[in-house]
């Protein structure tokens, strides 16, 4: 009786488990091809941290959709050698998504501050290029230079004919940026630990469904 419900706990666990898999891909695809963060970040070689998240999030999503795989091959075939491979997978998979979300809300400031030198670089680069990089980013997020607002230019001594609005000069495009990506980085962080939470319940319910098989037989 006992391991009747536990099979269908699992049965129900493993459905779960292989939507979260399909969510946590689609997150990442989502975050590599946001048009309005992508089209500012995809010109910056050195900084990478939001593409290194995104695809974690695909290769994780990935593997949990394996794992979700051979979970139900192993409840149905009361396999415990798939059980045990399926209870290692959710562990490891379990610490990545915690150390995702731990990095996620705590370096954030070490990314902002990278991605402001970076801007700093463009204010200071008088190719057109620049300036018309940063034209578009000051209009998109309305904002104005790169770390301090209008007075990045004044210090730069280029790019003066910067298209900066008099209502944005104190609002620093480095600030405005991470301000509109903010709700989506709590997303992330909030997705990674209830993923992690609803893991361990994963790793509880195959230990006890082993346990039941190993009784049984």
């Amino acid at each position: 009786m006992c391991g009747d419900m536990t099979k269908c706990f699992m049965h129900v666990f493993n459905v779960l488990f292989l939507l979260i898999g399909l969510g946590l891909a689609g997150l990442g695809i989502w975050l590599r091809l946001d048009e309005d963060a992508g089209k500012y970040i995809n010109d910056s070689d050195n900084f990478n941290a939001l593409h290194a998240g995104a695809y974690v999030f695909i290769g994780v999503g990935a593997v949990i959709i394996l794992l979700a795989i051979i979970g139900i091959c192993g409840t149905i075939r009361r396999s415990q050698c798939l059980l045990v491979v399926f209870f290692i997978g959710l562990f490891i998979i379990t610490t990545i998504l915690l150390a995702i979300g731990v990095v996620v809300l705590t370096q954030m400031d070490v990314v902002k501050e990278s991605f402001g030198d970076y801007l700093m670089t463009r204010v200071n680069d008088n190719s057109e290029e620049s300036r018309t990089y940063m034209n578009n980013f000051q209009n998109t997020f309305n904002c104005c230079g790169a770390k301090t607002g209008v007075s990045d230019y004044v210090v730069s001594i280029v790019n003066l004919d910067s298209q900066c609005k008099l209502a944005n000069y104190v609002t620093p495009c480095a600030d405005a940026f991470f301000k509109t990506l903010s709700p989506n980085l709590k997303v992330t962080a909030g997705i990674s630990f209830g993923a992690a939470f609803i893991m361990i319940l994963g790793m509880v319910l195959s230990m006890c469904f082993c346990c039941a098989i190993r009784k049984s037989s």
